[in-house]
């Protein structure tokens, strides 16, 4: 898999010298075995174990004649080691609900190669996972007929991206590292190199750069320290310290370049035009020092500001949208660059680049105004204030990866409230014209990349010439020329005047969710789900029945549409972005459900809920920012990539009703005025007791009740209550085989349904996923593993409960055009064989492991638990359903669910394929 860049946490991990030396977190445990291998220990109570070995070797250590053999190696660990031949590994990982590409995973990057483990937190896992990862770094087998049948399997995940997405993001890799070893060192490699690059080739890679010295292992979790130490000192100690170096700094060099570097982007399935600007600059200190890190924050600090700026430039409507990334971002230990992103006006690319320009330079002549510094200050002390309030919800995954970034650059590791701490004193030494003095020796020593993109109709507005000669232009300017900045962002406080209060009139204890339901004098209904140990934010989850249902024949879309104008617009006097900053609260309209969903902290709490209430009552509905995103999605709904096409292809065949399922670039939307979709929105939150509130985690309920008292029971509205429509979207239930000759890249992907009439029932939905891991598992097996058809293959099926039961199951995968039939024939006798002859006792067994590890993960998530409440709130209120589902696994049986897919499997079978032209 590919990395492409790295970001640079520095508000998690931070560096330090003799001059700044804050302490490690207390609870990370640091040494180093004698043959130089690195380890991290950060024990928790969190119920699982996150392991990670970063092999510090990636792409750019390869030869001319080894490209993509860094990756390759990273493939071949999967597929046997000395002390765990063949599949073993995974078997035995497997036996404690693990599963291959959740829970055992790897990533090959530049510069390394990370192996992932996450396992539940048992001591006998541990120490197999532990013993699993020194085979990986010491005792690969390089199996010749599993090298050989594994080439295509590569091949294969390269083909699964090709596309739109790929083609521009190549052409802006080909930017970003130009004049650098990276530029020839993607990940996945040469493809003519991986087809027929000797075995032996690929063992000298691993022998030389799979050395102790060059490695980190990283172990997080609920696990016996003593016992962990002594299992890594016995099966990571025992190889000996290498003699490859430990780094080579010249494979990051970057050459200077004498010009801007411009790339003009234009496809014919790019429906977005969007500018992006890269400034690139060597680090003036590593981020291990003081310096470097104080650089950081004042980097953080300006970037913050230019952000500002340009929001304004888009509430101005001089841009459509604009936004510079909030941190630098890492290319190696030694190069970072800052990143501008801007969408245009229609296709005025140059006024845009211009604007963005001018304000890089304004920046670097003209000290920020006090309000703006003091502004940008107050906005990242309040993130990390946050993030300090909240460190403890962190997952174990999280804590795992951020330190992988750490080792990665030899950053020490250190608390969110040190950082704070930290952060605090080094602003405490700036001024705005230090910061500006900062600007302008960044932008001096900076070098510019620009990519323009967008539709090939597009081609000729824009040249590189033309863009050279503006930076240079603008870069001449001079205070007096260039002005101060033309707008001010005022200095606006949340000033939200809540409705008369009501009242909570009702209370219910759910003891089967362990939770509280409140009833409000206004008929909405509110779901408490209380629990400290929950990951994750504070999750609320607004849900009434209705959803995309609403829509009229007539008016297709016109639910999305309301909402989405609002955010656009904003609510009362404020714009969407500037409620942001108190959590997040997105809008949703599903097919028969609609709300808003989203999180904060609980120092945010009471700020959100008065957001949640100013967005129920007083959206904005702008007909100019309507008009243009009319004129977006007209052109990004002609230009769209063949695949989601496809997709319109099979719902159309597939499913009677289908287009409410569809993307109708001529659709009626086109007509749309900000009049109508006030109305309509209007009428999606008229209904107080149609609206179901959960809310979730570790939270007080007395203040929520409070909350909800103020904000949201004094809401008034009809007393008829809303309720989803039944449109009929109905299978299709017949067979059919299906081409679709439009394909733009040299892959074919097919997706295969099957679809019958069927009763839902919990218990039945529950056995079919356990089928659905055994079914994904014989397909890997099948079709990946003996037959290098397909990178991945996905199979998924559910009974439909609403509005008319039915049962639809879906199987995806990409392949090689010219193997497309044979694939489909392994695809069908794995399918085939599963619906005549069922599953075996060990198939199931293994899958209700996995099932129960999952299961064990989704309790500890608040945002699992928001979902799956207001769920069943608006559905049938059976909360029974939670308690009842761990039994209901534990008593399937093989038997059950061979019934089931002897009924389902393989019923009215639709192949659709998707072939180049």
């Amino acid at each position: 898999m590919k990395k492409l860049i790295i970001y640079c946490l520095l508000f998690t991990l931070i560096g330090c010298t003799q001059h700044l030396s804050p302490s490690q977190d207390s609870t990370i445990k640091r040494y180093q075995l004698d043959n130089g291998l690195n380890v991290i220990l950060m024990p928790n109570q969190n119920d699982n174990v996150e392991l990670r070995l970063v092999v510090h070797s990636g792409s750019l250590q390869e030869t001319e004649q080894q490209k993509g053999l860094a990756h390759f190696v990273e493939h071949m660990a999967f597929k046997g080691t000395t002390n765990f031949p063949n599949k073993s590994s995974r078997n035995q990982l497997e036996q404690f609900g693990i599963t291959f590409g959740t829970d055992i995973n790897a990533v090959t990057s530049f510069n390394s190669t990370v192996y992932k483990l996450s396992l539940p937190a048992n001591p006998q896992s541990t120490q197999i996972a532990l013993n699993i990862m020194a085979d990986w770094a010491y005792n690969i087998l390089f199996n010749p007929i599993d090298f050989n049948n594994e080439r295509n399997v590569i091949v294969e995940e390269w083909r699964l991206r090709q596309g739109v997405s790929y083609r521009i993001n190549d052409q802006l890799d080909q930017l970003r590292y130009q004049g650098s070893l990276y530029a020839n060192r993607s990940p996945i490699g040469s493809l003519s190199l991986v087809k027929k690059v000797p075995l032996e080739e690929a063992k000298a890679y691993y022998e030389k750069w799979y050395q102790p010295q060059r490695m980190s292992l990283i172990v997080v979790g609920n696990f016996n320290q003593q016992l962990v130490r002594q299992t890594i000192e016995k099966v990571f100690g025992q190889k000996p310290k290498g003699t490859t170096p430990i780094d080579i700094a010249t494979l990051r060099q970057f050459n200077s370049q004498k010009e801007p570097l411009i790339k003009t982007i234009f496809d014919k399935e790019q429906g977005q035009r969007l500018i992006q600007i890269m400034l690139q600059r060597d680090t003036s200190m590593p981020l291990n020092t003081a310096q470097g890190m104080a650089s950081d924050i004042e980097d953080q600090i300006w970037l913050a500001i230019l952000n500002s700026r340009l929001h304004l430039l888009v509430e101005k409507q001089k841009l459509q949208l604009a936004q510079a990334k909030e941190q630098s971002v890492l290319l190696d230990e030694k190069s970072l660059q800052y990143l501008l992103f801007a969408i245009p006006n229609q296709n005025n690319y140059q006024e845009t680049v211009q604007l963005l320009f001018d304000e890089l330079q304004r920046m670097s002549l003209i000290p920020v105004t006090k309000d703006e510094y003091n502004q940008a200050i107050n906005q990242i002390l309040t993130k990390l204030t946050q993030q300090a309030t909240n460190e403890a919800n962190y997952r174990n995954n999280q804590l795992a990866d951020r330190l992988v970034t750490a080792v990665e650059y030899q950053m020490p590791m250190i608390s969110k409230k040190q950082q704070l701490t930290i952060t605090q004193s080094i602003i405490n030494n700036l001024t705005p014209e230090k910061l500006q003095h900062t600007i302008a020796n960044h932008l001096e020593q900076s070098q510019l990349r620009l990519a323009v993109i967008g539709p090939d109709n597009d081609k000729g507005l824009i040249t590189q010439v033309a863009l050279i000669s503006l930076w240079k232009k603008v870069r001449n300017k001079t205070k007096n020329q260039i002005g101060e900045f033309p707008y001010h962002k005022q200095n606006t406080s949340l000033q939200i005047t809540p409705p008369k209060p009501g009242s909570v009139i009702q209370t219910k204890r759910l003891k089967e969710i362990e939770s509280e339901e409140w009833l409000l004098s206004n008929g909405m209904r509110v779901i408490v789900h209380s629990n400290n140990k929950l990951t994750d934010n504070i999750q609320i989850n607004l849900r009434i029945s209705g959803g995309q249902s609403l829509d009229s024949n007539s008016q297709l879309g016109s639910i999305a549409w309301a909402q989405q104008l609002a955010e656009l617009s904003g609510y009362d006097k404020y714009s969407t972005r500037y409620l942001q900053q108190y959590g997040v609260l997105k809008p949703y309209a599903e097919l028969l459900n609609h709300g808003f969903h989203g999180s904060t902290t609980s120092d945010q709490l009471e700020s959100f809920f008065s957001i949640l209430y100013l967005k129920l009552t007083a959206p904005q509905f702008d007909q100019q920012k309507l008009t243009l995103a009319q004129q977006n999605s007209a052109l990004s709904l002609n230009k769209l990539p063949v695949e989601r096409r496809f997709l319109d292809f099979i719902h159309k065949n597939s499913f009677n009703n289908s287009q409410r399922l569809m993307v109708d670039p001529n659709g009626t939307w086109r007509q749309f005025t900000a009049k109508q979709l006030q109305s309509i929105y209007q009428k999606l939150y008229s209904s107080p007791n149609s609206m179901v509130l959960t809310i979730s985690g570790n939270v007080d309920k007395k203040q929520i009740e409070e909350l909800t008292s103020k904000w949201l029971a004094g809401i008034t509205g009809t007393s008829t209550p809303l309720h989803w429509n039944d449109n009929h979207i109905t299978p299709i239930h017949k067979s059919m085989q299906l081409n679709y000759p439009y394909g733009t890249s040299d892959k074919a992907m097919v997706s295969l349904l099957y679809t019958s009439e069927a009763n839902w029932t919990q218990n039945n939905q529950l056995a079919l996923n356990l089928l659905d891991k055994v079914v994904n598992a014989r397909l890997l097996s099948a079709v990946r593993e003996k037959n290098s058809g397909v990178y991945t293959v996905i199979f998924s099926e559910q009974l439909i409960r609403r509005p008319q039961p039915y049962y639809l199951a879906r199987l995806n995968f990409t392949t090689d055009p010219h193997r497309v039939n044979e694939i489909k024939s392994l695809v069908k006798q794995v399918m085939d064989d599963i619906h005549l002859r069922g599953i075996t006792d060990q198939e199931l067994n293994l899958a209700k492991k996995a099932w129960m590890t999952e299961y064990k993960a989704q309790q500890k998530s608040a945002q699992y638990w928001a979902s799956a409440i207001s769920q069943i709130a608006t559905d049938d209120n059976n909360f029974s359903q939670f308690n009842q589902q761990l039994t209901q696994v534990e008593s399937l049986s093989v038997e059950h669910i061979n019934g089931l897919a002897q009924k389902l499997i393989g019923q009215n079978p639709k192949m659709f394929t998707l072939l180049p032209k």
